[in-house]
């Protein structure tokens, strides 16, 4: 049976990790190895799992650097598994995980292979913001378009994939990645034309609570991820030959031109609500509907809640040839 590495990260994970070590060990398929990185921890994570740690597959270190980034480039140095999944400290697999991945990377043609999620709680609680996104996410598993969606949102969750350990050292691995980190990893895959297999399974179940890392941390706020995304979108998919348009002017707007404008790309930027119109804002020109130029083709970034067909219907009147991305 083929080697797995298991990459996790832990901080201040101790109240959650017994669980979290006890559904990895608990894997149908068993040739992995647990690599747990103490990433500056305070609390006593190991106390939590001490009657586990006897298990030779088991392997503790200690985070090189500082952060999740640094914590994951320690842990796949001293990586031995021909393929390579991440896990967070506080989330759950089921039994079958492990098992499925490996068998979808033996037998297909895929680079990555990932699978649906389920969002819990200890209070049985889940915010409609969070269902929202999981339900998102698994519809990208059934749709199979992981990448068709990559600017509004990571399309793949954290710690739900597998992948031969060649291909993402092929990628850069974790080295140098920008927060949010698993958002900039799978740029990165895109970038390097990876296909995503999505399994019809629930592989990954994932905890909700108020000292998740994505809700105390600032690498994990909109600001981060507009900054990430909008960066990625100049370097992978800007033409300079064509007009590149924001549409609205809302918050997401307001995030997307500051990233432009602090990298001084050229756009020009569309307000289509009359009563919040600004003729000018962060000292750019804010332009109505009706004043757009004439050009034969256009990349658009589109910021509000329009439709694709609702945006052709404006914008095809004055440019032919359109090509949407939705953040």
């Amino acid at each position: 049976m083929s080697l797995i590495s298991i990459l996790t990260p832990y901080r201040n994970a101790e109240k959650y990790i017994r669980e979290t070590a006890l559904s990895i060990i608990g894997q149908t398929h068993e040739n992995w190895q647990w690599i747990l990185v103490n990433d500056h921890s305070t609390e006593n994570e190991l106390d939590a799992i001490a009657d586990l740690l006897n298990d030779s597959r088991i392997i503790l270190l200690e985070n090189e650097g500082r952060g999740i980034v640094d914590a994951l480039c320690t842990a796949f140095t001293k990586s031995d598994g021909e393929y390579v999944t991440r896990m967070d400290a506080d989330d759950v697999m089921p039994d079958f995980k492990l098992e499925c991945f490996l068998k979808e990377l033996q037998t297909k043609e895929a680079h990555i292979v990932t699978g649906k999620v389920n969002y819990f709680s200890a209070t049985g609680s889940i915010s409609p913001g969070y269902l929202a996104y999981e339900k998102w996410l698994n519809g990208r598993v059934d749709q199979q378009d992981f990448y068709t969606h990559i600017y509004r949102e990571c399309s793949l969750a954290s710690g739900n994939w597998m992948m031969r350990k060649a291909d993402l050292k092929k990628c850069g691995g974790f080295e140098g990645l920008n927060y949010p980190e698993d958002y900039d990893l799978l740029f990165r895959w895109y970038d390097a034309g990876f296909e995503v297999k999505g399994l019809d399974l629930v592989t990954h179940l994932w905890r909700d609570h108020d000292t998740r890392t994505s809700k105390t941390s600032v690498h994990y706020q909109q600001k981060a991820f507009f900054s990430l995304k909008i960066n990625r979108f100049i370097d992978l998919n800007w033409d300079s030959d064509q007009h590149l348009i924001v549409n609205g002017t809302g918050q997401k707007g307001r995030l997307t031109a500051k990233v432009l404008i602090d990298r001084k790309v050229p756009f020009i930027w569309v307000s289509h609500e009359p009563e919040k119109f600004q003729r000018v804002i962060f000292g750019h020109p804010v332009l109505g509907i009706h004043e757009i130029p004439s050009s034969g083709q256009a990349q658009i970034l589109n910021t509000t809640l329009l439709s694709e067909p609702q945006l052709r219907e404006i914008y095809l009147k004055n440019i032919p040839k359109l090509r949407f991305y939705n953040l």
